[in-house]
Protein backbone atom coordinates (compact mmCIF):
# COMPACT_ATOMS: atom_id res chain seq x y z
CA UNK A 1 0.00 0.00 0.00
CA UNK A 2 1.33 3.41 -0.94
CA UNK A 3 1.43 5.98 1.78
CA UNK A 4 -0.20 9.26 1.02
CA UNK A 5 1.20 12.65 1.92
CA UNK A 6 -0.99 15.37 3.26
CA UNK A 7 0.30 18.62 1.73
CA UNK A 8 -1.27 20.56 4.58
CA UNK A 9 0.99 18.77 7.10
CA UNK A 10 4.24 20.02 5.48
CA UNK A 11 5.80 23.24 6.81
CA UNK A 12 6.06 25.91 4.16
CA UNK A 13 8.71 28.62 3.84
CA UNK A 14 6.21 31.09 5.18
CA UNK A 15 5.98 28.98 8.33
CA UNK A 16 9.76 28.62 8.74
CA UNK A 17 10.97 32.14 7.93
CA UNK A 18 11.06 33.24 11.59
CA UNK A 19 13.82 30.70 12.29
CA UNK A 20 16.48 32.05 9.88
CA UNK A 21 15.34 35.58 10.68
CA UNK A 22 15.96 34.94 14.37
CA UNK A 23 19.38 33.48 13.62
CA UNK A 24 20.30 36.53 11.55
CA UNK A 25 19.18 38.88 14.32
CA UNK A 26 21.09 36.85 16.92
CA UNK A 27 24.30 36.89 14.86
CA UNK A 28 23.98 40.61 14.21
CA UNK A 29 23.44 41.29 17.91
CA UNK A 30 26.48 39.19 18.79
CA UNK A 31 28.59 40.95 16.18
CA UNK A 32 27.76 44.33 17.67
CA UNK A 33 27.14 43.41 21.28
CA UNK A 34 30.18 41.23 21.96
CA UNK A 35 32.76 43.88 21.01
CA UNK A 36 30.75 46.46 22.98
CA UNK A 37 30.65 44.18 26.01
CA UNK A 38 34.38 43.42 25.78
CA UNK A 39 35.16 47.12 25.37
CA UNK A 40 33.12 48.04 28.43
CA UNK A 41 34.66 45.23 30.48
CA UNK A 42 38.33 45.88 29.72
CA UNK A 43 38.49 49.61 29.00
CA UNK A 44 38.70 50.39 32.70
CA UNK A 45 41.87 48.34 33.20
CA UNK A 46 45.20 50.03 32.54
CA UNK A 47 47.27 47.90 30.16
CA UNK A 48 44.30 45.96 28.78
CA UNK A 49 44.71 47.51 25.31
CA UNK A 50 48.44 46.78 25.17
CA UNK A 51 48.01 44.04 22.53
CA UNK A 52 45.99 46.42 20.35
CA UNK A 53 48.63 49.15 20.62
CA UNK A 54 51.67 46.92 20.22
CA UNK A 55 50.98 43.66 18.37
CA UNK A 56 52.40 44.01 14.88
CA UNK A 57 49.39 42.29 13.30
CA UNK A 58 46.84 44.23 15.32
CA UNK A 59 43.94 45.49 13.18
CA UNK A 60 44.63 48.95 14.60
CA UNK A 61 47.25 50.59 12.40
CA UNK A 62 46.89 54.18 13.63
CA UNK A 63 47.30 55.59 17.14
CA UNK A 64 45.46 58.89 17.62
CA UNK A 65 46.89 60.86 20.52
CA UNK A 66 44.27 63.32 21.70
CA UNK A 67 45.33 65.91 24.29
CA UNK A 68 42.76 68.11 26.03
CA UNK A 69 43.72 70.93 28.37
CA UNK A 70 42.21 73.65 30.51
CA UNK A 71 43.44 77.28 30.54
CA UNK A 72 46.91 77.47 32.08
CA UNK A 73 47.63 73.78 31.47
CA UNK A 74 48.61 73.72 27.79
CA UNK A 75 50.93 70.86 26.80
CA UNK A 76 54.43 71.35 25.47
CA UNK A 77 54.76 70.78 21.73
CA UNK A 78 58.24 69.38 22.23
CA UNK A 79 57.07 66.97 24.91
CA UNK A 80 54.26 65.70 22.68
CA UNK A 81 56.73 65.36 19.81
CA UNK A 82 58.88 63.19 22.09
CA UNK A 83 55.87 61.01 22.88
CA UNK A 84 55.08 60.68 19.20
CA UNK A 85 58.65 59.62 18.43
CA UNK A 86 58.50 56.97 21.16
CA UNK A 87 55.17 55.61 19.89
CA UNK A 88 56.44 55.32 16.33
CA UNK A 89 59.63 53.65 17.52
CA UNK A 90 58.06 50.99 19.73
CA UNK A 91 54.74 50.32 17.98
CA UNK A 92 55.65 50.73 14.30
CA UNK A 93 52.26 52.32 13.74
CA UNK A 94 51.15 55.60 12.28
CA UNK A 95 50.75 58.24 14.99
CA UNK A 96 48.51 61.31 14.83
CA UNK A 97 48.63 64.00 17.53
CA UNK A 98 45.80 66.50 18.09
CA UNK A 99 45.62 69.15 20.81
CA UNK A 100 42.42 70.82 22.03
CA UNK A 101 42.18 73.67 24.52
CA UNK A 102 38.53 72.90 25.14
CA UNK A 103 38.36 72.13 28.86
CA UNK A 104 36.86 74.86 31.07
CA UNK A 105 39.03 76.35 33.77
CA UNK A 106 38.66 74.40 36.99
CA UNK A 107 37.20 71.40 35.16
CA UNK A 108 38.40 69.28 38.09
CA UNK A 109 36.74 70.59 41.24
CA UNK A 110 38.83 69.29 44.12
CA UNK A 111 41.62 66.72 44.51
CA UNK A 112 41.93 63.72 42.22
CA UNK A 113 41.99 60.51 44.25
CA UNK A 114 42.16 56.82 43.45
CA UNK A 115 38.45 56.63 44.21
CA UNK A 116 37.25 59.41 41.90
CA UNK A 117 39.79 59.49 39.07
CA UNK A 118 37.75 57.12 36.92
CA UNK A 119 34.53 59.11 37.24
CA UNK A 120 36.31 62.41 36.60
CA UNK A 121 38.06 61.07 33.52
CA UNK A 122 34.92 59.43 32.14
CA UNK A 123 32.98 62.66 32.54
CA UNK A 124 35.59 64.68 30.69
CA UNK A 125 35.98 62.23 27.83
CA UNK A 126 32.23 61.78 27.46
CA UNK A 127 31.91 65.50 26.78
CA UNK A 128 35.13 66.34 24.94
CA UNK A 129 36.71 63.30 23.24
CA UNK A 130 36.79 63.43 19.44
CA UNK A 131 38.23 60.18 18.08
CA UNK A 132 36.54 56.91 18.94
CA UNK A 133 38.11 53.48 18.82
CA UNK A 134 37.21 51.52 15.69
CA UNK A 135 35.10 48.41 16.31
CA UNK A 136 37.19 46.06 14.21
CA UNK A 137 40.37 48.01 13.53
CA UNK A 138 41.67 51.24 12.09
CA UNK A 139 42.28 53.91 14.72
CA UNK A 140 42.82 53.45 18.45
CA UNK A 141 43.07 56.53 20.68
CA UNK A 142 45.24 57.60 23.58
CA UNK A 143 43.54 60.35 25.56
CA UNK A 144 45.67 62.74 27.62
CA UNK A 145 43.90 65.12 30.00
CA UNK A 146 45.95 68.14 31.11
CA UNK A 147 44.59 69.82 34.24
CA UNK A 148 45.77 71.90 37.18
CA UNK A 149 44.76 69.81 40.16
CA UNK A 150 45.98 68.01 43.24
CA UNK A 151 46.65 64.31 42.80
CA UNK A 152 46.71 61.35 45.19
CA UNK A 153 49.50 60.97 47.72
CA UNK A 154 52.76 59.59 46.37
CA UNK A 155 54.30 56.41 47.75
CA UNK A 156 57.53 58.05 48.82
CA UNK A 157 58.29 60.83 51.30
CA UNK A 158 56.20 63.82 52.25
CA UNK A 159 57.75 66.00 49.52
CA UNK A 160 56.97 63.56 46.73
CA UNK A 161 54.45 64.51 44.07
CA UNK A 162 52.31 62.54 41.64
CA UNK A 163 52.54 64.22 38.23
CA UNK A 164 50.69 61.71 36.02
CA UNK A 165 47.82 59.30 36.65
CA UNK A 166 46.91 56.46 34.30
CA UNK A 167 43.45 55.23 35.21
CA UNK A 168 42.10 53.12 32.34
CA UNK A 169 43.20 51.29 29.19
CA UNK A 170 43.47 54.30 26.90
CA UNK A 171 43.86 57.48 28.92
CA UNK A 172 45.71 59.31 31.67
CA UNK A 173 45.93 62.65 33.45
CA UNK A 174 48.86 65.08 33.50
CA UNK A 175 48.84 67.43 36.51
CA UNK A 176 50.36 70.38 34.71
CA UNK A 177 50.75 72.53 37.83
CA UNK A 178 53.48 70.14 39.02
CA UNK A 179 55.35 70.08 35.70
CA UNK A 180 58.22 72.57 35.73
CA UNK A 181 60.12 71.61 32.56
CA UNK A 182 59.60 70.14 29.09
CA UNK A 183 61.94 67.32 30.04
CA UNK A 184 59.79 66.30 32.98
CA UNK A 185 56.61 66.54 30.90
CA UNK A 186 58.07 64.31 28.19
CA UNK A 187 59.19 61.81 30.80
CA UNK A 188 55.74 61.71 32.42
CA UNK A 189 54.00 61.30 29.05
CA UNK A 190 56.21 58.34 28.16
CA UNK A 191 55.95 56.88 31.67
CA UNK A 192 52.14 56.92 31.69
CA UNK A 193 51.98 55.58 28.14
CA UNK A 194 54.27 52.80 29.32
CA UNK A 195 51.55 51.81 31.77
CA UNK A 196 49.03 51.72 28.88
CA UNK A 197 51.48 49.33 27.21
CA UNK A 198 51.36 47.08 30.26
CA UNK A 199 54.71 48.06 31.76
CA UNK A 200 55.23 48.10 35.52
CA UNK A 201 57.39 50.42 37.60
CA UNK A 202 61.14 49.86 37.68
CA UNK A 203 63.73 50.42 40.39
CA UNK A 204 66.36 51.56 37.90
CA UNK A 205 66.63 55.38 38.28
CA UNK A 206 67.81 55.57 34.66
CA UNK A 207 64.57 54.01 33.40
CA UNK A 208 61.62 56.20 32.46
CA UNK A 209 59.37 53.77 34.37
CA UNK A 210 61.14 54.57 37.63
CA UNK A 211 58.80 55.87 40.33
CA UNK A 212 61.75 57.60 41.97
CA UNK A 213 62.22 59.71 38.86
CA UNK A 214 58.64 60.90 38.88
CA UNK A 215 58.10 61.37 42.60
CA UNK A 216 61.11 62.87 44.29
CA UNK A 217 63.06 63.97 41.19
CA UNK A 218 66.30 62.32 42.24
CA UNK A 219 67.59 62.98 38.71
CA UNK A 220 67.82 66.75 39.13
CA UNK A 221 71.58 66.70 39.72
CA UNK A 222 72.11 64.36 36.77
CA UNK A 223 70.91 66.52 33.89
CA UNK A 224 67.21 65.73 33.66
CA UNK A 225 64.83 62.78 33.85
CA UNK A 226 65.26 59.64 31.75
CA UNK A 227 62.95 59.51 28.75
CA UNK A 228 63.53 55.98 27.47
CA UNK A 229 62.83 52.48 28.68
CA UNK A 230 65.46 50.26 30.25
CA UNK A 231 66.74 47.18 28.43
CA UNK A 232 64.26 44.88 30.21
CA UNK A 233 61.30 47.02 29.22
CA UNK A 234 62.55 47.38 25.67
CA UNK A 235 62.69 43.59 25.43
CA UNK A 236 59.19 43.32 26.86
CA UNK A 237 57.86 45.79 24.29
CA UNK A 238 59.58 43.83 21.51
CA UNK A 239 58.08 40.59 22.83
CA UNK A 240 54.64 42.17 22.99
CA UNK A 241 54.87 43.14 19.33
CA UNK A 242 55.34 39.47 18.46
CA UNK A 243 52.96 37.85 20.96
CA UNK A 244 49.27 38.73 20.87
CA UNK A 245 48.67 36.77 24.08
CA UNK A 246 51.50 38.27 26.12
CA UNK A 247 49.11 39.66 28.74
CA UNK A 248 47.40 36.31 29.21
CA UNK A 249 50.66 34.37 29.40
CA UNK A 250 52.04 36.76 32.02
CA UNK A 251 48.84 36.50 34.09
CA UNK A 252 49.10 32.70 34.04
CA UNK A 253 52.76 32.87 35.03
CA UNK A 254 52.11 35.23 37.94
CA UNK A 255 49.19 33.15 39.20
Amino acid sequence: MQASINPHSMASWKDLWPVPAALIIFCAAALVGLPLYMHMQVSGTTGAYAPLYLYEHSPYDTIAVEAHYEPGAAPSDNALAGLREMLEKYTGKRVEVSVYGDLPKGVVNGPITEDNVGDIGEGILENYSKVQMGWAGGTIPIYIIYVNATGPAATGGENDTVVGISYRADSFFILKNYVDSEGLEKAVLIHETGHLFGLEHDDDPNCVMSTVMLENKSWESGGGPPTDFCANHQKELADRRQDLFYNARRAITYN
